[in-house]
């Protein structure tokens, strides 16, 4: 990305945080509808493979990585493996996989 775009969504995003009322933690989405409306003039219908959507959906997955709900979900997910639950969650596994149709060959692993 070039300085003088990144500038430009820069302020665009600033004027966007302002007008909401300076919320916290929505910088992402600011910068995001930023990017849209700037680009908007030559990319008006990306149509499908967005660019666009695909760059906020991954922003937004690397944020939720970062911020650490990973790890506590995953720990919650291994103790209820090994807790009261675990029959349930193996069946419920079970019916997930056989709707799967073999498209994943990863799927059918254990």
């Amino acid at each position: 990305m070039s300085d003088e775009r990144a500038k430009q969504i820069k302020d665009k995003a600033y004027r966007l945080w302002e007008q909401e009322g300076q919320p916290a933690g929505r910088d992402l989405d600011h910068w995001v509808q930023a990017e849209r409306e700037i680009d908007q003039p030559t990319q008006a219908n990306e149509g499908e493979g967005n660019r666009t959507a695909t760059r906020a959906y991954n922003r937004k997955a690397k944020q939720f990585a970062e911020t650490g709900p990973v790890e506590s979900q995953a720990q919650k997910a291994k103790a209820d493996l090994d807790g009261p639950e675990a029959q349930k969650l193996r069946e419920a596994e079970l019916v997930g996989k056989s709707h799967s149709h073999g498209e994943d060959p990863a799927v059918k692993g254990s």
